[in-house]
């Protein structure tokens, strides 16, 4: 048993040392790029980047580059290192936007910052990025596979960040700062309107306004709720107030 282990020892060793060897000053464009993509299919991420990277470094004008540049960005995302993937793509995107691979690249930025987003508690800077760079995409490659996969995600980052402004709101509310809290349920209603989060904002003017005693306020967003969510208790409940005052 003692033999087997050792001569297991020996096997990975030599391994290891294989790869440490590996001169990238000796090889060719090709040959460096096919050494990331070994590393890459081995889950070696990290070293996969490395190999990439080296490509431009031993030949900037190898058309290998811009495919460097995109498997080290693919490299880095796999490891969760969103900001050196997102360099990656951006540098195709900067030195080559006209490249058979841009769109990819743009999703994979957009990618990298919504694997970021964060509970409604928390900033919501990475919802906003990625929302940013689906949109960016959507509206560059309207027929691109990709922005076909990041259409319901677009809807899912809105309403990330509609909800933020209803928590955001529901707290001024706590601290008795209605003003503010009517204004984030505002921006929700006029930002996201398509979002699901609209119906209750409507519903929260409607008790802030009957707060202040502005009767017509009332009655209008009531209005608007009946004209566009007849069927919601939100509409119910501003009736209810409407119906009293």
């Amino acid at each position: 048993m003692k033999k087997f282990l050792n001569a297991i020892f020996v096997i990975v060793l030599a391994s290891c040392a294989g790869e440490a060897n590996f001169d990238y000053t000796t090889k060719t464009d090709v040959q460096i790029y096919e050494e990331g993509l070994r590393q890459l299919k081995k889950e070696n991420n990290i070293s996969a980047t490395e190999a990439f990277k080296q490509v431009e470094y031993n030949h900037p004008y190898s058309p290998f580059v811009a495919k460097s540049w995109i498997m080290a960005g693919y490299a880095y995302y796999k490891e969760k290192k969103y900001i050196d993937a997102i360099e990656q793509f951006e540098r195709l995107l900067k030195f080559q936007p006209n490249h058979p691979q841009a769109d990819y690249s743009m999703y994979m930025i957009a990618m990298s910052y919504y694997d970021q987003i964060s509970p409604i508690t928390r900033d919501q800077k990475m919802t906003e990025m990625s929302l940013l760079k689906m949109q960016e995409l959507e509206k560059k490659y309207p027929d691109s596979k990709f922005t076909n996969d990041v259409k319901p995600k677009i809807i899912i980052a809105r309403n990330n960040l509609a909800a933020k402004e209803m928590y955001i709101a529901s707290t001024l509310i706590e601290k008795k700062n209605i003003i503010a809290a009517l204004n984030r349920y505002q921006t929700v209603i006029k930002k996201y309107e398509t979002t699901l989060f609209v119906p209750e904002a409507i519903f929260r003017t409607v008790e802030i306004y009957n707060i202040m005693g502005d009767k017509d306020e009332v009655k209008n967003m009531t209005r608007l709720l009946e004209v566009n969510y007849p069927k919601t208790k939100w509409y119910k409940m501003a009736k209810e107030i409407a119906d009293a005052i």
